[in-house]
């Protein structure tokens, strides 16, 4: 079962919980259980604690979404600022083996392979072939993105020639996009948890609680048959109601 059939049973279910206490309500004091969680005052709670439930879920995968998508505005911009940061250090004269750090460091953020270097054509042989780049998506993980943003600053930071009068390029602005990228990861990953949650107890409420949606519904019917018989009219009409246990989220 997909994401959309899924919701479609959640909300389908609730409605079906909400029409099953409309006939209960409607056969008046011919319908009075034992069962205190069966009763028509317990019923009205938990559809009301269900729909509660429900918008907790609703409310906290928007604000997932919300969060996902600043992340991404912000990741966004950083392909220019590391093309901006390696071409400063390449022109303050720093050393080979410096730059090659920070390009390797600048090719994972990015998920680049490094260009292959084709040999020097000789003056009578034309070379037309072009270098091919590779993109990898082993380290497009905005973890990963981070990681290696914070190990390019690093480098630069230890370059001594390394010297930009641009604010946005020096160590203390580099050091607080650093934080910046951290913190959007543990924003989107607290989001998730949340999310998590309250799906969790949404699907609690409907379906796993021991006085779950659906095995309240089941014990209603069977109690609307004791009293009314299997061939009434008024069986009848709870045993149209169909509840689903959905297989996913």
């Amino acid at each position: 079962m997909n994401k959309t059939k899924a919701k479609m049973t959640h909300v389908k279910d609730a409605e079906s919980f909400a029409r099953l206490i409309g006939f209960c309500t409607g056969y008046g004091g011919i319908y009075n259980p034992g069962r205190p969680n069966l009763q028509l005052d317990a019923l009205a709670n938990q559809l009301n604690e269900m729909r509660m439930a429900m918008e907790k879920v609703i409310v906290a995968k928007t604000n997932y979404d919300n969060i996902v998508n600043h992340r991404i505005q912000t990741y966004h911009q950083l392909p220019r600022l590391v093309s901006s940061i390696l071409r400063i250090l390449e022109s303050s004269g720093a050393r080979p083996e410096k730059l090659d750090d920070a390009r390797t460091f600048a090719h994972q953020l990015l998920g680049v392979v490094p260009k292959k270097r084709l040999p020097v054509p000789s003056d009578n042989t034309a070379n037309t072939t072009k270098p091919l780049i590779h993109r990898s998506q082993r380290q497009l993980a905005y973890v990963s993105k981070a990681d290696s943003f914070s190990k390019l600053v690093m480098a630069v930071s230890t370059e001594p020639l390394y010297q930009p009068r641009e604010q946005i390029f020096t160590q203390a602005w580099l050091d607080v996009k650093v934080q910046e990228l951290n913190g959007r990861n543990r924003e989107v990953s607290d989001a998730r948890a949340l999310w998590s949650k309250a799906l969790l107890e949404r699907n609690d409420r409907m379906y796993r609680n021991e006085v779950s949606i659906i095995r309240t519904a089941q014990a209603v019917k069977k109690y609307v048959r004791a009293i009314f018989g299997h061939d009434s009219a008024n069986y009848r009409l709870l045993k149209t109601l169909h509840f689903n246990m959905p297989t996913r989220k």
